[in-house]
């Protein structure tokens, strides 16, 4: 996918803003409503965007060790912490069953690879395709705010959902594997379009 170069979070905020007919902002700092909404609802957005699809810059790995713990499934007879940046466990390498419980993984196979998406804070990481349907999604929970107008929102939910199927559609053809690992966008999200999973 395409990075989008020197594009930063506020950016990404005032073209959610602006698309709303909201005047922009130029720091979480600023004394005004479009800061502080942005503020509360970014970091919330951004991780629900790096949940919804199997993003190839927020794709990590890393090699579990057991805790010196038993868990309480009895399927199971490893324990393991998660990553602290994990969003979303992709697979366990080689597809071995898990359970997630908490911020820890039981399974039943010795220092396993974990496939995951981590949380990306710098905004020089994300790509286009990233940053469009974040600016969708972030407008679709501003537009409650600012304009109360229910149709518009779901109508940006619509843009959020299409920039994902472009997305999913990029990555089919540059990654071999991620998209059979891509899912719908979450059930919240679905709910949004009066779908129920």
């Amino acid at each position: 996918m395409q990075k989008v170069g020197n594009m930063n979070t506020f950016d990404i905020c005032n073209m959610a803003l602006t698309s709303l007919g909201v005047p922009p902002i130029t720091s979480f700092a600023d004394n005004c409503e479009p800061a502080r909404h942005c503020q509360r609802l970014f970091p919330i957005v951004r991780d629900r965007v790096l949940r919804d699809h199997y993003w190839s810059f927020a794709a990590a790995g890393i090699v579990l060790s057991a805790l010196d713990e038993t868990p309480f499934d009895s399927r199971f007879y490893l324990s393991m912490s998660l990553p602290g940046d994990l969003l979303r466990i992709v697979e366990l390498q080689g597809g071995h069953a898990y359970r997630k419980v908490g911020n820890k993984i039981f399974c039943n196979v010795n220092n396993p690879t974990l496939i995951y998406i981590r949380r990306v804070e710098n905004s020089e990481e994300f790509d286009s395709l990233f940053c469009e349907a974040l600016q969708y999604l972030l407008a679709s929970e501003l537009a409650m705010i600012f304009t109360k107008d229910n149709s518009l929102t779901q109508f940006l939910l619509s843009k959020y959902a299409d920039a994902l199927s472009r997305a999913r559609s990029v990555d089919s053809g540059e990654n071999i594997h991620s998209y059979a690992k891509t899912k719908m966008p979450s059930d919240f999200i679905m709910a949004r379009f009066g779908v129920v999973r």
